[in-house]
């Protein structure tokens, strides 16, 4: 049986993709946010360690309700948030963004990502007027990379010792995905309008 196709919902900005269900964080996600960066494999590759706190949480949420545009993904079997992916660092002059995502471990290796990348992505480019996409990933992160290539980012290169986190320096892989390029129009067709 094929799988339905993404929606968007303009008024409430929720995108239903074909196994999730991407809704905008809100205000009362503090709980959420908590159980998704409170796992060490979460944020193995990021310049923060595993939450322990409410507080942390509620950090992290205020940062992405003011930088970013975040959705949360909803797994509607359960009801429960299993990651976040969005869109921040706007460059609203040259119509530029940066890509960011997390999912819980228990969800990865699934396609879940690809899946709500594409929506936030296609969302990106038609409702926000993106040009270009750029997204880093730690050079220790493979797992990253291949999701950006699978969803047509070209690499760009690689920034020496660019981040500090855990008491060492980690080299960054730059990534990129153009409006012109041929996977673009491939993620706007999936967003169905």
């Amino acid at each position: 049986m094929p799988m339905p196709p993404n929606r968007y919902e303009a008024e409430t900005r929720v995108i239903r993709t074909p196994r999730l269900l991407l809704r905008p964080l809100r205000a009362d996600d503090v709980d959420h946010v908590m159980a998704i960066y409170n796992d060490p494999e979460v944020t193995r590759h990021y310049e923060l360690d595993a939450m322990t706190s409410r507080e942390q949480g509620q950090s992290m949420l205020d940062f992405f309700l003011e930088h970013h545009d975040r959705y949360g993904l909803i797994d509607p079997a359960t009801d429960k948030m299993i990651g976040t992916c969005g869109l921040f660092q706007w460059e609203h002059e040259n119509n530029m963004a940066s890509l960011g995502y997390d999912l819980l471990p228990g969800f990865w290796g699934r396609g879940l990502m690809r899946e709500a990348a594409v929506a936030v992505l296609a969302h990106g480019f038609i409702h926000k007027n993106l040009n270009r996409v750029s997204a880093l990933t730690a050079r220790e992160n493979p797992r990253s990379a291949r999701l950006l290539q699978s969803l047509g980012f070209s690499l760009e290169g690689r920034l020496r010792e660019f981040a500090f986190w855990k008491g060492a320096y980690h080299d960054m892989h730059m990534f990129s995905l153009l409006r012109h390029d041929p996977a673009t129009t491939e993620l706007i067709a999936s967003l169905g309008i």
